[in-house]
């Protein structure tokens, strides 16, 4: 079997367009935000009616209290973000979107839905969801061997 027929090597071909896409879109859109600060201000913007702190960002995106602090600080400097200290616990710092940032999550929103319809292009809707079904199978099958291996050690 050549690589041109496995699964995993059509995986990396497609994300890989799907990369250089996105990267010519920010190019083009003045946005010089990381993959990881998008999915964060996202989020944000998601839950803006609901108190978000550090901790919901380091449980949303599996990372590390150091990761998600850094990450924050940066956002903050960028002005991306604000915190603001917590009406119950001026320890804690309530995480909120500046107008920059709004803008921007608006902008990378309707980049994604441009390329959703780009990927979905051709398909009917129950190719589509086939589709869906079998990547869903697929990531199960890759979160199932880590369990496993987890296990192992």
């Amino acid at each position: 079997m050549g690589r041109n027929e496995t699964v995993g090597y059509k995986i990396r071909l497609i994300h890989n367009q799907i990369q250089k896409r996105i990267e010519e879109r920010k190019r083009r859109n003045g946005d010089e935000l990381t993959g990881m600060q998008r999915w964060i201000l996202g989020f944000l913007m998601e839950h803006e009616n609901e108190e978000i702190y550090q901790r919901e960002i380091e449980a949303e995106f599996s990372v590390s209290r150091a990761t998600a602090s850094n990450m924050l600080q940066v956002m903050e400097r960028r002005e991306l973000i604000l915190r603001i200290p917590a009406s119950h616990d001026a320890r804690l710092k309530r995480l909120a979107l500046t107008d920059r940032a709004r803008k921007m999550v608006t902008q990378a929103r309707q980049d994604v839905r441009e390329m959703e319809a780009l990927l979905k292009k051709g398909f009917s809707q129950e190719e589509e969801r086939q589709f869906l079904e079998y990547l869903d199978r697929v990531l199960g099958n890759l979160e199932e061997a880590v369990r496993e291996e987890a296990e192992k050690i």
